[in-house]
């Protein structure tokens, strides 16, 4: 093993055992609070377990476009007929800060429910749009374009 990959290794041991515990002792707040000081004015939100648990089930996607064809908002919502549903899916899962511009085809998606008995790998088009809306409510102010119940 040369000298040069030693001395990375050793470096990077020492940050592991040294100066991230360090740091984590110095800090104040749990890792979400400090997530969400630095990061909710740009309109990101820490990821929660069910988050994930959505994110796997949505993985399960392979794009044919079933959906589409059972979709009755496609002719009503030209943005999404442009991208594609299962594509405005994937875009707006991964991206916080663009979700507040879907909040109308998302209230919208979650009443009609057609596509999701079409899909053929069984992706739960309802439990992702229910939890898009939700991420969107965990924004600070609930982000642009909320309605008030």
């Amino acid at each position: 093993m040369s000298s040069s990959r030693l001395s990375s290794l050793a470096y990077l041991a020492w940050r592991a055992v040294g100066v991230q515990p360090a740091k984590r002792a110095v800090q104040e707040g749990s890792g979400a609070e400090r997530f969400e000081k630095n990061y909710a004015a740009e309109g990101l939100v820490p990821t929660t377990e069910e988050d994930r648990e959505v994110a796997e089930a949505a993985s399960a996607c392979v794009a044919c476009g079933v959906c589409e064809a059972r979709c009755e908002l496609m002719a009503a919502t030209p943005h999404v007929r442009a991208l594609g549903l299962h594509t405005a899916f994937r875009l707006y899962s991964k991206s916080t800060t663009e979700l507040p511009w879907a909040r109308e085809a998302l209230e919208a998606c979650e009443r009609c429910k057609g596509c999701e008995t079409a899909c053929p790998t069984g992706v739960p088009i309802g439990r992702i749009i229910r939890q898009l809306l939700d991420r969107l409510e965990r924004l600070p102010g609930g982000g642009p374009g909320r309605r008030e119940p």
